[in-house]
């Protein structure tokens, strides 16, 4: 007859292990104890495991080399190998020794030989039903319970067959091992704290999920209704020097945003001069007009008989013509008087050889008779270079505010304060300073601009702006229906020019769409706490409302919030795909 190996774990239970043996289908079985097994260190456990396989008609051996397993093998009567392949032998159970002679008895105590069935089931596991019959040896007489008492001093006596039936050993083998079957069971506390704090942390899981879910699940219920057209078209104003709002006169109190940015632009010079140097020399002035004296003042021009211009450098006064007779006849010596000059431009042309020269200043008619007539001019030299021009910087100063204007009044719009919103036709970009380096005029080929730009425009609350602009949207639907779309979004802002205290009239056009009144509150309450698909079917009960779309937060959830104040309800208009 063959022979089948049954293997437990250390931690394996009574009722594991006979459920494991019932079921094997052979006749002769070899139970294998793990080292440290607690399982079969209890007498209680090797009888309910002996009388199973007694049930099922197996022959059982317990493979094991644990001591005290072995010696309560003995006492119950099972078979031991200290091996599989090793033969079984039936154990002798160690008798417990003779009480000492200066113990003390005492009546009315339990007698450690008699075990009852309360003890039984805490060791075993078992019910007192199923416990097994008396181990301790049997007494000739019944006599009382008694409980031993040994003396500080005395060797602890053995432990009896009963004893060990009360409490099993954990260790086997140990010094104390008598002592430990002995006593009553020590609760693991260890364990309990940990099932317990298990349980805890559980329990707080499970309590902060619904707790959140309480206060912060939401919900976003967008309504799609059926709605008319109508073509809005208003003035309103906005005074900056306004502190409360006149909805009545259609006047909203402005705020005045605005900020200064510099910039840097590069640019290249397109100017071209002459930076050469310029021709002099002397020039004899002659009056042969008159007797009279001719006073000429520094600057006063000489052109060439080429028109190139020369400038006197000092004041000088033209002697008038001196009467004389020559051959007989009756003449004027012309009066004369000598100027250095110089020319208007630079370069090498100007450097004129001996010519007469006109004076452009004088009369017509004295100008062929005083007149000045030039040396040889010299020093005259040409160098043209590039320069800055106006030209140059106003053109870079335009490119400058084209190229920062989107950026500039998208930050204006960042600048307007919670609340507000912006009106578009107010902003305004205006340059303080455009300073240009090197300066106008100067020699360069690269140039850079700094242009200090402020952008200015007006804001206004937006509840307020609103407010008067559905108020008249309002006013056209009539009191029965109610604004689904202000057109706001989408509305275009014609603004006339500011007024000098700052105040600006603004022209609104746009569509605005409604319909039947649906109040978002009673909806919210109506379908609070509802599955997903019964809030929308309650939602598009309303009247006009085609359907219905629902976001839930979190993703998972199934159900609407249970408090209204956390459902948000919005109404926008149907169009063809929901009729």
């Amino acid at each position: 007859m063959k022979d089948s190996a049954l293997y437990l774990e250390v931690d394996e239970d009574i009722t594991s292990a006979i459920d494991k043996l019932t079921k094997l289908p052979e006749d002769s079985v070899r139970v294998v104890v793990p080292k440290r097994s607690t399982m079969l260190q209890s007498i209680i456990n090797l009888k309910l495991l002996k009388k199973a396989a007694e049930d099922a008609g197996k022959k059982l051996v317990l493979v094991t080399g644990d001591r005290v397993a072995t010696d309560l093998a003995g006492r119950v009567g099972l078979a031991v190998a200290p091996s599989l392949g090793s033969e079984a032998v039936l154990a002798e159970a160690k008798t417990p020794e003779p009480p000492a002679a200066d113990e003390v008895i005492e009546a009315d105590e339990p007698d450690p030989s008699k075990e009852p069935a309360e003890a039984l089931v805490a060791a075993g596991g078992q019910s007192a039903a199923a416990a097994v019959e008396p181990v301790a040896a049997k007494s000739e007489a019944k006599r009382p319970l008694i409980f031993a008492r040994r003396k500080l001093e005395d060797k602890p006596a053995a432990p009896s067959a009963a004893a060990a039936v009360v409490a099993d050993p954990v260790k086997a083998g140990s010094p104390d091992a008598a002592d430990a079957a002995a006593s009553p069971k020590v609760p693991n506390f260890g364990q309990l704290q940990r099932r317990l704090l298990w349980i805890g942390l559980a329990v707080a899981l499970v309590g902060g999920y619904w707790l959140a879910m309480y206060l912060f699940a939401s919900a976003k219920v967008t309504l799609y209704a059926i709605g008319s057209k109508v073509n809005i078209d208003m003035t309103f104003a906005a005074d900056p020097g306004l502190k409360q709002t006149d909805t009545a006169k259609g006047v909203l109190a402005g705020q005045t945003v605005t900020f200064s940015k510099d910039v840097s632009a590069s640019f290249t010079p397109t100017g071209q001069k002459d930076v050469g140097t310029k021709a002099s020399g002397t020039m004899t002035v002659k009056n042969e007009f008159d007797a009279n004296a001719h006073p000429l003042q520094s600057g006063t021009r000489f052109q060439a008989p080429d028109g190139k211009m020369f400038r006197s450098t000092a004041d000088i006064v033209v002697p008038g013509a001196v009467p004389t007779i020559q051959n007989g006849q009756l003449a004027l010596s012309p009066g004369t008087t000598t100027v250095n000059v110089i020319a208007d431009q630079n370069g090498d042309s100007y450097n004129e050889g001996p010519a007469r020269y006109t004076i452009p200043g004088l009369p017509a008619n004295q100008q062929a008779k005083i007149y000045g007539q030039g040396a040889q001019m010299s020093g005259g030299t040409s160098k043209v270079v590039t320069v800055v021009t106006q030209a140059d910087v106003d053109k870079a100063k335009a490119e400058a505010l084209a190229k920062d204007k989107d950026a500039g009044l998208h930050d204006l719009d960042g600048r307007v304060p919670s609340g507000y919103i912006g009106l578009s036709g107010s902003q305004k970009q205006t340059t303080s300073s455009a300073i240009s380096t090197p300066g106008v005029d100067n020699e360069a080929t690269t140039a850079t601009l700094a242009v200090k730009i402020s952008y200015t425009q007006l804001a206004v609350k937006k509840s307020e702006y609103e407010d008067l602009v559905e108020a008249k949207e309002q006013k056209q639907f009539g009191d029965n229906s109610q604004v689904y779309d202000d057109g706001l979004d989408s509305a275009e802002l014609t603004a006339s020019p500011p007024e000098a205290s700052g105040r600006q009239t603004f022209q609104l056009t746009t569509e605005a769409y409604g319909g039947a009144k649906l109040d978002k509150t009673a909806i919210a309450t109506a379908i609070k706490g509802k599955k997903y698909g019964d809030a929308s079917d309650a939602a598009t009960q309303y009247p006009g409302v085609r359907r219905a779309e629902i976001s839930l937060s979190p993703a998972w959830s199934t159900r609407l919030p249970g408090r209204a104040s956390q459902i948000t309800v919005d109404i926008k208009v149907a169009d063809s795909k929901d009729n």
